[in-house]
Formats: C-alpha cells, structure tokens, sequence
C-alpha cells in the first residue's frame, strides 16, 4: 500500500511508487544488510520505543530519500522512523530482525510494480 511520506519529520519519502516498491525489494532481500527493529528505549528514560532500520553496508538504497542518522558498533546507518516501521508490519508482512520472508511480502506487492520490487531485492 504506497504512500508518499513517512514520519513528522519527513524521515522517509517517495516521489513516486515506483521509488516506494523498490526500496521494500531492498529491505526484503534477507542478506545481512538492513534490519527492522524496535528499540524500547522508553527502559532507559527516553519518550518510547523507536521503529527503525539499520544498514550494516555502504551500498545504501537509492529508491526513496530517507534520513539517516549515524549508526554504531556494527551498524553503518540507521533510519528511525516509527511511522515506516510500523506499515511495513501492518501492510507488508515484514518482521523484526534481519530475515524476511520475502515471498509473502512479494504478495503484498501489485502487479504493476514487481519489477520494481524485483529490481529493489537485486541491489
């Protein structure tokens, strides 16, 4: 389900669905280089959890603008953004961890943009 913009601060944004689509290939391709995770940072005195994505690789998505904030230890960036976090869960099947299961995510996908999605899991 394609939307436009993703968080109060303008976190993560699509100029078009084709942009949308491919970045779900990107984050749906299980090899090591994102994962979707929730923080409970609210343990350790802070507001609440944070939705985010972190990217253990240089090679960043190019489909989307997405504003990323430093990561650490083994994470290169991270995205943090509740609002993405919580629709790819919601309308996209997507989990917590590095791994997904990128065929019931490809079923959520509409036909006119697989190649996009395909083109995404590729990169």
């Amino acid at each position: 389900m394609y939307k436009s913009h993703f968080g109060r601060n303008g976190q993560v944004s699509f100029s078009c669905p084709e942009d949308y689509y491919e970045l779900l290939g990107y984050l749906a391709k299980s090899d090591g280089s994102t994962s979707i995770t929730w923080e409970n940072n609210e343990d350790q005195g802070a507001w609440g959890s944070e939705g985010r994505i972190c990217f253990y690789t240089r090679r960043l998505p190019s489909a989307g603008c997405l504003r990323f904030t430093a990561g650490n230890g083994s994470i290169y960036k991270r995205v943090n953004c509740n609002d993405f976090v919580e629709h790819l869960s919601r309308y996209h099947g997507f989990v917590q961890g590095k791994y997904q299961n990128v065929e019931s995510i490809r079923r959520t996908i509409p036909k006119q943009y697989i190649d996009c999605f395909e083109r995404g899991l590729k990169s």
